[in-house]
């Protein structure tokens, strides 16, 4: 399973910021043509002195007028979405402007151009926006943790709805955290968090889980859990791993057998050392010693005898 990356906004930069003010896109505009996209301000007050996209420059596309562009919320929705605090920001701006300007009131323009569009109608959740979420037990696997019978400190159901106030920016992991602890959950069962019967990934913010499952906040988060035994990992034993195979040689005997055909020589004697056993090797029964030294002198009388007898024989033997 690939893992997923989570990447820096300044990587998405050059696809949501306008080339003609180099800043994020406020009511972003697409030319119908070429599909170069600019903030509103920015390409109508362009095709006002020039007739062609500031990126395309005519290269063989129609003139664009103000009649070829389109507004693009899409677009809009997500720089807002990925840029923390814009939507804010902008809405605080036209506020102050029309504030600023009272004339400006009485002209025909809408709600949203005077910044009286709150996040909630924009789906535009903030990091540090709180998030109203209801937390209650998923027990429809057989495997799951029986905690129906259980009670808290508080005398309530550990399987009723529970209902939550935490920041956008909450992980699902922190969320795993606090359940654990409060239902008293061992380590040896895993706690899983879905969004209608789906499982949610460990690494998910509630901002995440409002945006991927396009939550209307028209209610608490509907959230569940389920506490399920731990898996684990069965480590191969010693006696199921296999031995290495014996090397083959060019003649299509293998190793071992090429060695259990040879006879067992002793090992070779270094040179200058002496074959017989050290007096450290020996027997220290003195029995033994005396019985081994007799013989030796015994061989060493007849080989003297053997000379004395050679030397007396006939000169014609000699």
């Amino acid at each position: 399973m690939h893992k997923t990356k989570r990447i820096k906004i300044t990587d998405l930069n050059p696809n949501l910021i306008c080339p003609l003010c180099v800043g994020y896109f406020i009511d972003a505009t697409t030319i119908v043509e070429c599909l170069h996209s600019y903030c509103k301000s920015c390409i109508v007050s362009f095709l006002e002195r020039n007739n062609y996209c500031p990126q395309c420059e005519g290269q063989g596309q129609k003139t664009p007028t103000q009649l070829s562009i389109r507004p693009d919320q899409a677009l809009q929705d997500i720089v807002y979405k990925l840029v923390p605090g814009l939507f804010k920001d902008e809405m605080k701006r036209r506020r102050d402007f029309y504030a600023g300007h009272p004339a400006a009131n009485g002209l025909d323009t809408l709600n949203g151009e005077r910044g009286g569009v709150r996040e909630q109608e924009r789906s535009i959740i903030a990091e540090d926006e709180i998030i109203s979420l209801s937390i209650q037990f998923h027990g429809k696997s057989g495997n799951d943790l029986k905690t129906s019978d259980t009670k808290d400190s508080d005398g309530e159901l550990t399987n009723s709805k529970r209902f939550l106030r935490c920041p956008a920016a909450m992980t699902v992991t922190h969320l795993v955290k606090f359940l654990r602890s409060k239902m008293d959950i061992p380590s040896t069962y895993r706690i899983e968090v879905l969004y209608e019967d789906e499982l949610l990934k460990d690494y998910y913010t509630l901002m995440d889980i409002a945006y991927i499952y396009t939550w209307r906040q028209n209610g608490p988060l509907p959230l569940q859990y389920r506490v399920q035994p731990t898996c684990k990992r069965h480590r191969p034993s010693s006696s199921s791993v296999l031995s290495p195979l014996p090397l083959a040689h060019s003649d299509g005997v293998s190793e071992s057998d090429s060695l259990s055909d040879k006879p067992l020589s002793p090992p070779a004697t270094p040179p200058g050392q002496s074959s017989l056993p050290t007096p450290a090797q020996s027997n220290p029964s003195p029995a033994h010693n005396s019985a081994q030294v007799r013989p030796l002198a015994n061989t060493a009388r007849n080989n003297n005898n053997n000379q004395k007898n050679c030397s007396h024989g006939p000169a014609g033997d000699v």
